[in-house]
Parts: C-alpha cells; structure tokens; sequence
C-alpha cells in the first residue's frame, strides 16, 4: 500500500484528519437501530462485524509503529489480510455491539495517544502505519452504512442524529460569538453559512432528481463555491444566519423523506453519498473546529449566559407591564411568551444533575402541551407576576452554574440544557419584544398619556392632605411625586444637553436621596404644581424628537426609563391595576 503522508505533515494536523474521519464513521453507525447490528449487509459483513474488523486494525497501530521505530520497519502481525479479516469476522459472533463499540473506542484512543507520542520527524512509515489503518480505512466502510439503509426514515435518522450536536454546538456559542475567526480562519458565521449553502444545494439536487431522475450528474467546485458562501455572508447578523441554516436543513430533511428505498439506492447509492457528504459526514469535518469554542468551564458559561440574558431582560423592561397583555406576532400574549420562557429555564434545575453526568431523563416533557399549558395560563397572570418569575428562574440557574466546581469541565450534555433553556432560547423571542417597543413620537406619546393619566388619577385620589401619607415603600406620596418630577427634569436636561448620564444603582439611589431632601419643605400644592409642569415640558420634548433621534437607545431610554416605564414601578403603591 503506498504512502499517502505529505512530507513535512505534522501530528497535529493528522490527529485532525483522524478526529474528522472517526467521528463521520463512528456516529453514523451508532446512529444506525442496535437490533440490526447482526444482519448480514449486501456488503457481504453485517454491521457488529464491521465494528471489530475497525477495532482490530487500529489494534495493530502501536505495536506496529513501534516497530517502525525501533527496527525500520513495519512488523505487519499478520500474515496476510484476508484471513486475517476472516479470523476477525468470526470472532465478532457471539459478542454484543455495545461490546464491540468499547473495543473500538479502547483501540482508537491507543492509536491517538501512538500518535502524540510521535515527533513530527519520525520515520515517514509511522504515519503510514497510523494512516492505512484509520483515515485511508475509513471510507472504505461508509458502503457498509449505505447498505445498512433501509428506507428514508433510516437516512434521516442518520442525519439527526449527527444534525443535534452540529446546531446545538453553533447555539452554545452565542450569537456575538459567531463573529469570533475559527481554527480554518473563517468566522462561525460563515461555517453557519457554509452548512446552510451545501444543506440548501442538496436538497434542490434531491428535488430534481426525485422530480426527473436527473441532477446526478456534476458536482460544484467546492472553492469557488464556498467563497461566495462567505462573500454573501459578510455583514448579516448571525441569528439571520442561523435561520437560514434552519430553513435549509428542513428542506433537506423534507427531501429526504419523499425518496423510496428504490431511489436511495440507485446508481451505487448516489443519493446516500450526497447526503452523507453535505450532512452528518459533513458536520464531522467541522466537529473539533467548532467544539473548540464551546463553553466548557462554569465560568464561560456564566458569560454566555449574561449575553444572552440582558439583551432579552432589557428589552422585557422596555416593553413594560402594560403591553404585556397584548398578543406578540406569534399569537400568543406577551405574558403567555414570557411564562413559557421561564418555564423552560425552570426546567434546568431538576434535569442539570443528570446531564452533568452525560445523560438525561428518560420522560421527556411534551414540548407542545408545555407550551400549549403557558400559553393559556398566561390570559389571566398578573404582569408583575410573570415577570417575577421570568427573574426567579433565571437567577436560580445562575446560582446552580455558579454553585459547581470552577476548574472542572461541564459536559456538553449540561450546556445543551443550559444554552437550550436560556442564551440560545432568547433571541428566538427577542423579536417579538423589540416590536412591541414605540417606534415615533406618536407612539411613545400614546403612551405616555395613557400611563400618565392613570398615575396621575392615583395621586389625585390621595388628594393634597393625603401627600404626607406613608406608601407602602416606606416614604411619604409627596416624596413619591418629588421622586417622579425629577425625573422629569433630568430627562429634559439630558435630551436637551444630548449627554446622556450612565446611571448605576448607586448613582440613581444618591439622585433619589437628594430628589426628596430638595423638596422637603416644598408644601402639597406646590409639589403637585411641579409634576404637573415637569410632566407636560417632557410631553413637550417627546414631541420634538425626530425619528432617528428616537431610535438612538440612548435617547429612547432616558424618555422610556424616566416617564411611563417609570410610572409603571410606582402603579402598585399607588393602588393601580394594570
């Protein structure tokens, strides 16, 4: 067998094409049904035999290698390959797959530690020895898993099998993260993009050839092909860019299912090897690229999560209680939105102690009915409420994340949970938030004046001898009125001055503190007359801000934040129903 070993190729770069290689062969057959692992294939071995036949070779590596290095040459251990397939073969009867998938696992991390131990100057043989046995042998066994397919069902089981860890790994990142330059020197924006290109060309190919029996022939120029992926891509926001990856990974899947048996497998399994390649054997080829940016401490975790989280959590506060009963693009209310989001983080705690341990439960919730459950529950909870527990669920995941030991490695099957529940949950309903958001002046002055008129109903209710009354809060209603006017004035100030301050809890708490001692000795009907003024000079300001001021979240914040937003916090003090 000839050398296939570039001279000059390192290690590194052959444990690469190691890891690709494996992972394509070794999760396509453990996505393939157990119970078939004994069947005799048209190949001639069945699937259990292929599995020991893999394990052997790779058995032969160290010894071999070692050989190479000690004498100059390899020592084989066989006498001649067919009967040592044979030998092989037969010995595979009798022992289970689970058996045998552990034989191969045992002899495959031999082969890489045979490989790490190497020098990158080691006799050209060595590497050969590692080469003829895993990534030259590989292929010669994906027929096998061609042949092993049945029907459509079997290919796309394939194809999920290996799709689940591919997309929740691009998920795990964070979409800020998808910007960030992989190993290959593109970004996992353009790897997304890259996937959703080659998704999306498969099943048009499958299409016409379902449609015509044509489209076989020809194959795309892979370089050319894939710079104009990269060159499309520059500038889109990497969620646009995961849809799209979605969108075409349906389209396949749904081309897939519309094949017969007869179509899988004409002309030498065509269509399996089309599919194969720009799908789960494809996903392989980019497994440690991508996995390589994966959160694995507690630590990275916590940050992904933070990104996620205040995006979404700032714009639940700009939206406010109010419009929360209203119906989001999707249908459902906003509050029937938000209580399915914090039911789904609540469903981390019970479940993170199991996929800590690499596994999870067997009764799956019935995702429909959980949110069909939300939805409805949603009509009558009070807004406070939802928002309370949307703020609850979060805070305890933060806590069980930060409660684990630094140091140590969360396995994936955790971040899945986590990134599932939280950071990758939240911009699939971040839009639906963002369009509820006043976009002009009239819109923001509707609701001002709505929320105005009922805060200031409840302070007329009091009446000016009701202003030196306690709240609930523990300070007086005419604290509460000073409190609220000079918000009023610094929004004034800051839209006026286009400065806008950068406000802490300190800051503000300081802000509040020196509001109320400056109106101290102000009496009741002066500090009504205050409000009132400060109140229709910001109604004022709104009304002169352009379009594009208003779209500045600055800009947007200070009116939002200091006006109906702020209304809104005092509304139970007050005695106001949403």
């Amino acid at each position: 067998m000839a050398s296939t070993t570039t001279p000059g190729t390192s290690k590194e770069a052959l444990l690469r094409r190691i890891a690709q290689g494996y992972r394509a062969l070794r999760s396509s057959l453990e996505a393939l049904p157990r119970e078939r692992f004994g069947e005799k294939l048209s190949t001639g071995w069945s699937l259990n035999e292929n599995l020991l036949h893999l394990a052997a070779w790779e058995e032969t590596v160290p010894p071999r290698v070692a050989g190479v290095l000690s004498r100059g040459e390899d020592p084989k251990l066989y006498d001649e390959i067919d009967s040592f397939n044979a030998r092989v073969a037969a010995e595979s009867r009798g022992k289970s797959t689970d058996e045998l998938f552990a034989r191969w696992s045992a002899a495959h991390e031999r082969v890489l530690e045979t490989v790490r131990r190497l020098s990158d100057d080691a006799p050209p043989l060595a590497f050969d020895v590692v080469e003829w046995n895993t990534t030259n042998h590989y292929p010669d066994h994906f027929a096998d898993i061609g042949a092993a397919v049945r029907d459509a069902a079997d290919l796309v089981r394939l194809i999920q099998t290996n799709w689940l860890p591919f997309r929740l790994g691009l998920l795990s990142l964070g979409l800020a993260a998808l910007e960030q330059t992989t190993s290959t020197g593109w970004t996992y924006k353009d790897l997304a993009a890259h996937a959703a290109a080659w998704e999306e060309r498969t099943a048009t190919r499958l299409a016409v050839f379902r449609e015509s029996g044509e489209g076989m022939a020809g194959v795309d120029d892979t370089d050319p092909f894939n710079a104009a992926v990269v060159e499309r891509t520059r500038g889109r926001d990497g969620g646009d860019v995961l849809r799209e990856l979605d969108e075409a990974h349906r389209a396949l899947v749904a081309e897939v299912e519309k094949l017969t048996p007869g179509q899988l497998h004409a002309n030498d399994d065509w269509v399996i090897t089309v599919v194969a390649g720009n799908s789960y054997g494809h996903y392989a080829e980019h497994h440690e690229e991508l996995f390589a940016a994966v959160p694995r401490k507690p630590g990275e975790l916590l940050a992904k999560m933070r990104e996620g989280w205040r995006p979404f959590r700032n714009a639940v506060g700009r939206v406010g209680l109010i419009p929360l009963s209203g119906r989001t693009s999707s249908g459902w209310t906003y509050k029937g939105m938000l209580g399915h989001v914090a039911n789904w983080i609540e469903k981390i705690g019970p479940e993170l102690p199991v996929r800590l341990q690499g596994r999870r439960t067997e009764a799956l919730p019935d995702v429909d009915a959980e949110n069909r459950r939300e939805a409805e529950a949603g009509e009558s909870r009070a807004e406070e409420e939802v928002v309370r527990r949307l703020d609850a669920a979060y805070r305890a995941v933060v806590d069980a994340v930060k409660a684990l030991p630094p140091d140590e490695d969360v396995h994936f099957m955790a971040v899945r949970l986590i990134c599932g529940e939280t950071y990758g949950h939240f911009p699939e309903h971040l839009r639906e938030l963002l369009a509820a958001l006043p976009k002009d002046a009239r819109a923001i002055l509707a609701r001002f004046d709505d929320v105005w008129r009922r805060f200031r109903a409840g302070i007329r209710e009091r009446g000016r001898g009701g202003l030196g009354e306690k709240t609930p809060a523990g300070w007086t209603y005419k604290d509460l009125c000073a409190h609220a006017a000079a918000w009023l004035q610094e929004a004034v100030r800051e839209l006026a001055a286009n400065e806008f301050t950068d406000w802490n809890a300190g800051t503000i708490q300081e802000f509040n503190d020196r509001a109320v001692e400056a109106h101290r000795l102000v009496g009741a009907e002066a500090m009504l007359d205050e409000l009132d003024t400060s109140a229709r000079r910001m109604r004022e300001a709104i009304a002169a801000l352009s379009d594009e001021r208003i779209a500045n979240e600055k800009v947007f914040d200070i009116v939002a934040w200091c006006t109906y937003l702020h209304w809104e916090d005092h509304f139970a003090e007050l005695g106001i129903d949403i």
